[in-house]
């Protein structure tokens, strides 16, 4: 017995094709990881949910220093410059880098406040949703899966 088979239109090769080159340069799923990133750590300030950790509360001199410049008692909240540092630093095909400008002395303010500083005057007060030993956080992680498939369209 012979058979022949003949393909007279093909549905899955292009699909899979655009996803291939989607998936080849990965660019536009890191740019969209590094986003979600930047977007959970902005709101973070607000959104106690979205933190690693709880935050420390503030020290009493702390909160009148801050009522005294018209702050509020909020930790981490005064300006509002360091809620919205966050961005994007750098995206290649194969890595994108989340960061923060702002800095005190040469130090990364979004680092000291993520880490605590080692003398122990700053307590820990993460933003960047990783946890101590840099991986992300769960909801982080369910984040950055949804916003890469997104990006690649593998959701089709």
């Amino acid at each position: 017995m012979k058979l022949r088979i003949k393909a007279t239109r093909n549905v899955v090769t292009p699909d899979l094709a655009a996803k291939m080159r989607k998936a080849r340069n990965p660019r536009k799923a890191l740019e969209a990881i590094g986003l979600t990133v930047v977007s959970m750590q902005q709101r973070a300030f607000t959104t106690p949910a979205l933190r690693p950790t709880a935050w420390a509360p503030l020290k009493p001199a702390t909160i009148k220093a801050k009522i005294a410049k018209g702050y509020g008692t909020q930790p981490l909240i005064s300006s509002g410059a360091l809620a919205h540092a966050g961005r994007i630093v750098k995206t290649t095909s194969t890595a994108v880098t989340v960061g923060s400008d702002r800095r005190v002395n040469g130090h990364s303010l979004a680092a000291i406040h993520q880490l605590g500083t080692q003398d122990g005057k700053i307590p820990a007060r993460p933003t960047w949703p990783f946890n101590r030993d840099g991986k992300p956080t769960a909801k982080a992680d369910a984040n950055i899966k949804a916003a890469a498939r997104a990006a690649l369209d593998l959701e089709r």
